[in-house]
């Protein structure tokens, strides 16, 4: 039987250094027709209009609207502070809300928070802001829009502990069950986002902080992070 690339994860060689790499599906941009509605006048079976809506599309980009492809969580060294932040992007067109879910192994006891963010010049941008060079534009600064992240839930947390139960274990093994306990992927989903940006087609930006504690170590270990958008 064919694993996910969940089990396939666990075949991987270790890397030397301690990384975090994150995929991000091809399925995430969406081609999503919305219905066709027709009204048909009362005691009468024809139609007299039909609306058609545009169809949507959505997507994940790295800063500067870039391609996912250039989106890296990489070079974490956690003796150096608490956490690290990176950043990225949800594009799109025809869409008024969407939800952000984030799937992770836990082989690392990382913890993960989502902050809404904001384009600034170097003039304007804080001690804090996340740096983003572009192959071909150059550098550009991001700071968070607020000091809280945005909203939403595990939907598989066992307890308290940095773990997943087994409610979700077949969306990322199907049958498959010989999978050891950090291999099992946490899924988060936030709460409806809405579009911030008035531009049509639109970018929204994104701050994603790793945070760990003084027990965490460099090692050997890697996890693999997972980043998917939906129309709410």
């Amino acid at each position: 039987m064919t694993k996910s690339i969940f089990g396939k994860f666990r075949k991987l060689e270790k890397k030397k250094k301690l990384q975090l790499v994150i995929a991000v599906s091809i399925s995430v941009v969406l081609l999503v027709a919305l219905p066709v509605y027709a009204w048909f006048t009362h005691k009468r079976s024809i139609a007299l209009t039909t609306k058609i809506n545009a169809p949507t599309q959505l997507y994940i980009t790295a800063g500067n609207k870039e391609s996912v492809a250039n989106l890296e969580m990489a070079d974490i060294d956690v003796e150096n502070g608490s956490y690290k932040d990176f950043v990225f992007g949800i594009g799109g067109a025809d869409v008024q809300q969407y939800q952000i879910q984030l799937a992770h192994t836990t082989n690392i006891p990382f913890e993960y928070e989502i902050y809404r963010a904001k384009s600034v010049s170097e003039t304007e941008k804080s001690a804090e802001a996340v740096v983003y060079v572009s192959d071909s534009d150059g550098t550009f600064y991001y700071d968070k829009s607020g000091d809280s992240p945005i909203s939403g839930k595990y939907l598989n947390r066992d307890g308290t502990e940095i773990l997943a139960n087994s409610t979700l274990h077949e969306k990322s093994y199907d049958t498959y069950s010989n999978v050891q306990k950090n291999a099992e992927a946490l899924y988060w989903q936030s709460d409806g986002l809405s579009v911030n940006d008035a531009e049509n087609p639109f970018c929204d930006y994104f701050i994603i902080r790793v945070k760990w504690n003084k027990n965490v170590q460099n090692n050997k270990e890697t996890d693999m992070v997972y980043l998917t958008v939906q129309r709410k």
